[in-house]
């Protein structure tokens, strides 16, 4: 049983050094990102899922329908949750997330057809962009707490 033990502390002392050279550039030390957004990627700088409640939020808003104020609050909670470089990145994931969810294949080649009755794509896309400002959160890569990504935007 000893042996076991001592077997098993040797792989994982051997692993981890392996994780640690894996992870060292050519200097020997560990790499570091060049800006705060470089994290930023599902899994890492935010959930896989990102924001559940924020895209019941958005389907409510985006067809008219009137928002409980406690799915306001849970979808502020959810974005305050990450970190302000990785809000927009978080939000244009959810984004692609809730088209895929919808069916829509191609999102970008769409012209401005409704994607469930009463939301069109840009209301939708418009209404995802502005998630910082409805929940009175500032963001660095943006203006007036709306993501950058949403200025890019050309209806077809």
């Amino acid at each position: 049983m000893a042996s076991k033990v001592v077997i098993f502390t040797v792989l994982l002392a051997f692993l981890m050094l392996l994780a640690t050279s894996c992870m060292a550039d050519d200097h020997g030390t560990v790499s570091k990102p060049n800006s705060p957004g470089e994290w930023c990627w599902p899994g890492m700088g935010y959930p896989v899922y990102p924001f559940p409640r924020c895209r019941a939020l958005v389907k409510r808003q985006c067809a008219g329908a009137q928002i409980a104020e406690s799915l306001r609050g849970d979808c502020c909670r959810q974005l305050a949750a990450v970190d302000d470089w990785c809000t927009c990145p978080a939000l244009d994931s959810m984004r692609i997330g809730m088209y895929k969810e919808l069916g829509v294949a191609d999102p970008e080649g769409m012209t401005a057809m409704e994607l469930f009755p009463r939301c069109q794509r840009e209301v939708m896309d418009r209404a995802v962009a502005s998630l910082p400002a409805f929940c009175k959160q500032d963001i660095p890569v943006g203006s007036g707490g709306v993501c950058y990504w949403l200025s890019y935007y050309q209806p077809h």
